[in-house]
């Protein structure tokens, strides 16, 4: 006699990205997907606007719906959206609404509600209080998915179902883009000494990322003490424009025009290169609940310098994956380049000791695992098999 074994087909699950563009919210979901169970649940993202990140969904073969671009007052046509992802879930036989960061909570914390489904929600920082903020708490969510014990903290607070649930690194592919382009090409590419130690900094440009005071450290080393600064990044969502002319400007100002680059964005594997070819991360954000270039250059073993915000506080090991200083001390973020510019026998115990640690708590597999541990634990609480 045979006997055959059923086996179940993966759940479908709709992730809800309100942005077309990658930024660390939706490198985050991007590294999920990745490496998310295929035979357990299988993904679909509703866009809420169009841009290149369905083209970078759709090579990983997830399926992408965009949606009308809108603005958030219009209310009739938020309703409109809300409408549309209802259908989807419907046509789709979506079991799972998956809203990432707080606007697309909105959307589909209400369409979860009509639908009669869980919605997981993830979570990027601490809310502004406010009448548009108490509006959106009060939309009902199954799970929070909070990115920091800081914003834990807060959701808890507010009598919501919350997991800390740190955002991962790809191991894996970030090594295979580091590896494929040398330190000699990126010279090349962005007009970069070999001679002298790099010193990046890899965020996109706003204020409170804090590369005006990163520019102010540099021009307290002394002028014997061989670096070259790298500033990656530009303004995203067109937010703070200007800010990165006024770091042009302070950068002759400081007399450091021959000791710092800037290269706007760069692609996702020169970017990974950069990192690794460094021999510092510098991170001066003034506030900060995770910081993925941290974790991507402990994972590729390079120490940090960083400010000791909420995320580099728990990735960075003070003295052993690198130097954490009071949040805002440009002075003492100076002394501490100093240091870890003096010391380079140190380099690459600390950077194996930060590979290690990212291996061990901030990688994309484990942040798919506890994700897909609350898919499995909200589909019971609305009595699905999971």
């Amino acid at each position: 006699m045979t006997i055959t074994q059923s086996i179940s087909p993966p759940i479908p699950i709709a992730w809800i990205s309100c942005v077309g563009e990658k930024g660390g919210a939706e490198t985050l979901m991007l590294e999920c997907l990745r490496v998310l169970d295929r035979q357990r649940f299988a993904p679909h993202v509703i866009q809420l606007r169009p841009g290149p990140l369905q083209t970078l969904l759709e090579t990983m073969d997830v399926p992408v719906t965009v949606l009308r671009t809108h603005r958030m007052r219009e209310i009739h046509q938020v309703l409109k959206a809300v409408y549309d992802i209802q259908r989807l879930v419907r046509r789709k036989g979506i079991r799972i609404l998956h809203s990432n960061g707080v606007r697309a909570h909105v959307y589909g914390g209400l369409a979860a509600g009509i639908s009669g489904i869980p919605e997981v929600w993830t979570t990027h920082t601490v809310e502004k209080p406010g009448l548009s903020t108490e509006f959106i708490l009060g939309i009902p969510t199954t799970h929070v998915l909070a990115n920091c014990p800081r914003t834990a903290g807060y959701f808890e607070s507010r009598g919501l179902r919350t997991s800390l649930v740190w955002p991962g690194v790809n191991l894996a592919e970030l090594n295979r883009m580091a590896s494929g382009i040398t330190r000699e090409t990126l010279a090349r590419r962005y007009s970069l000494p070999l001679d002298r130690p790099w010193i990046v900094s890899a965020a996109r440009l706003q204020r409170f990322k804090g590369q005006h005071l990163l520019l102010k450290a540099l021009g307290k080393l002394p002028q014997s003490l061989p670096f070259h600064g790298i500033v990656i990044g530009g303004s995203l969502f067109g937010q703070e424009s200007e800010y990165q002319q006024e770091l042009r400007v302070a950068c002759r100002d400081l007399g450091l025009d021959s000791r710092v680059s800037f290269t706007g964005f760069v692609p996702d594997e020169d970017l990974a290169a950069l990192l690794a070819s460094s021999q510092i991360l510098a991170h001066p954000a003034l506030e900060e609940d995770f910081g993925l270039s941290v974790a991507e250059a402990q994972a590729l073993g390079v120490p940090v310098v960083a400010f000791d915000a909420v995320g580099p506080a728990a990735i960075v090991v003070d003295g052993e994956t690198g130097w954490l200083v009071p949040v805002g001390d440009y002075g003492q973020l100076a002394d501490r380049l100093e240091t870890a510019l003096k010391a380079s026998e140190s380099w690459a115990l600390m950077g194996q000791a930060g590979h290690q640690r990212v291996c061990s708590h901030f990688s994309a597999e484990q942040h798919a695992k506890l994700t897909q541990e609350i898919y499995s634990q909200s589909l019971d609480l609305y009595g699905f098999a999971s």
